[in-house]
């Protein structure tokens, strides 16, 4: 009688961790998800990728506020050359490039799709 109830009592035990193992795996994969969603939520491409007019127009408001001010600046100063105004410019440049990359990138990836569907629809085949 006693021995049947340790028995018992150790078959309780292991459905008992057995269950703690699967909850434990089951908050592993909820955590790896979470944080899957948020990093690529705030991932720049899939910000651009989602939003593409407002950041291209953010970005020429920037671009252009950014314009306006140093012309006012430079005719303004004196020599308008100095080590601010030349970084100030460089800046402006690489962050122009990297605009034109991203919105070139875009525009790419949707070529490519299309291109995809218009190849997987005149072969008869069902795109998803």
């Amino acid at each position: 009688m006693a021995q049947k109830k340790v028995d018992e009592l150790e078959k309780k035990k292991q459905e008992l961790e057995a269950e703690l193992n699967k909850i434990q795996g089951e908050l592993d994969n909820s955590i790896d998800q979470v944080r899957e969603d948020v990093s690529s939520s705030l991932n720049p491409k899939n910000v651009i990728r989602k939003h593409p007019l407002p950041i291209v127009g953010a970005s020429a408001l920037l671009g252009f506020l950014l314009g306006h001010k140093r012309k006012s600046s430079a005719a303004t100063s004196d020599k308008g050359g100095d080590f601010s105004g030349a970084l100030l410019s460089e800046l402006k440049r690489l962050a122009t490039r990297k605009a034109i990359n991203f919105a070139t990138d875009y525009v790419e990836n949707i070529l490519e799709e299309k291109a995809e569907e218009h190849l997987s629809s005149s072969n008869g085949e069902k795109s998803d």
